[in-house]
């Protein structure tokens, strides 16, 4: 009886070793190193492996570039912050909500799974390693950027910190876009969508606010009265 008993438990510890290994293998059956082929011989030419270092950079650099417009604060009237605090969140919401839904219909390894992947797997890296298209980073960076130098073009045209800080956003944003690609999240391509995507969106508001709001009109609208006639000036 006690050989039995015995028995039955050594089975049921096999059973047990069996489910958990076959477990194992299911979870990390599609872990790298995977075949360098399955990538384009565009983006194949800038492929890295995943650096630690170049990570917490581009995370750095993609934080900064998202403030970027606060710089308006020291520059912009204080009764056009709510304005231009309500314009960079809809351009970011835009942004980010293309961000989200793209990465939830799109699914592509990113460049660390094709290296030695398993010797530095962690929860994060797992979790992520099929959201390589497009680059959120770049996309929100390259947002800040283009806000940036939207508003300076329709807003503040005149103002002497227009070069430096545009200058200084959109360095910024590409040094992200550099960044996510050397430390191995994402291909070339990722960032070059998240560019076009985050300048769009960057811009557009921005656009549409100085063609549509009352408050922007004075900026392209120009009246000039004098003895005999009046004269309205529109810019376009």
């Amino acid at each position: 009886m006690v050989h039995k008993v015995i028995g039955r438990k050594k089975q049921l510890l096999l059973v047990c070793l069996v489910v958990v290994v076959i477990s194992i293998q299911l979870i990390y059956a599609d872990i790298g190193p995977r075949d360098t082929s399955e990538v384009n011989s565009f983006d194949r030419i800038m492929m890295f492996p995943y650096d630690h270092t170049l990570s917490v950079a581009s995370d750095v650099t993609h934080y900064i570039s998202l403030v970027a417009p606060a710089s308006f604060a020291f520059i912009a009237p204080a009764d056009d912050w709510f304005e231009i605090s309500a314009l960079y969140a809809t351009s970011a919401l835009l942004s980010f909500g293309t961000r989200t839904l793209l990465k939830m219909g799109i699914q592509r390894y990113r460049p660390y799974t094709y290296d030695d992947y398993p010797y530095y797997l962690d929860d994060e890296l797992e979790q992520e390693k099929m959201e390589s298209f497009p680059s959120g980073h770049a996309i929100m960076a390259f947002t800040g950027a283009a806000f940036t130098q939207a508003l300076f073009i329709f807003r503040y045209p005149d103002s002497r910190y227009r070069n430096i800080t545009t200058v200084a956003a959109w360095s910024l944003a590409t040094a992200t876009a550099v960044l996510r690609v050397a430390s191995g999240h994402h291909f070339v391509t990722d960032v070059l969508a998240g560019a076009a995507i985050g300048s769009f969106f960057g811009f557009a508001v921005p656009y549409l606010a100085w063609k549509l709001l009352p408050s922007w009109q004075g900026e392209h609208i120009s009246v000039a009265v004098g003895p005999t006639a009046a004269m309205v000036q529109m810019q376009f």
